[in-house]
């Protein structure tokens, strides 16, 4: 089931920052919350946010489309965040979230991701005529 998409929805999940979603290359082993994977984190939070109020049904989903997000303060393995996404505006197919991640101690990042309304067959049935295209070249 599909329900219109109403701004000022949120969701809040936490996660455990996994050894996996760190970087190496500041000094030996794993250490810091990577900016990829917290942008990760966010992406999937307001996927979730229209999964569970907006597209129950599992022909419909969403991709990412847009993000601009900053990565204020660093965070350690092992640590808690605490994500936030709000739905802040909606123009046809396309959905504008505000985001933030907080560690126990501060904010470790705030931004914008855009996320588009898809029919998972349609967009696969393209993804496919795309990938047939690129067999021959």
């Amino acid at each position: 089931m599909i329900k219109k998409i109403l701004t000022d929805i949120t969701k809040e999940r936490k996660i455990k920052v996994g050894a996996g979603q760190t970087t190496s290359f500041l000094w030996e082993g794993e250490n810091v919350f990577s900016t990829p994977s917290m942008i990760a984190e966010m992406e999937e939070t307001c996927r979730l946010l229209l999964k569970e109020e907006f597209l129950q049904d599992e022909d419909w989903d969403s991709v990412g489309t847009l993000v601009n997000i900053r990565h204020l303060k660093a965070t350690p393995v092992g640590t808690e965040v605490k994500l936030k996404a709000r739905v802040i505006d909606v123009k046809d197919r396309r959905v504008t979230f505000e985001v933030d991640a907080f560690d126990k101690i501060e904010k470790i990042g705030e931004g914008l991701h855009e996320r588009t309304v898809i029919n998972v067959h349609e967009f696969r049935e393209r993804f496919n005529k795309k990938l047939k295209k690129l067999e021959t070249l």
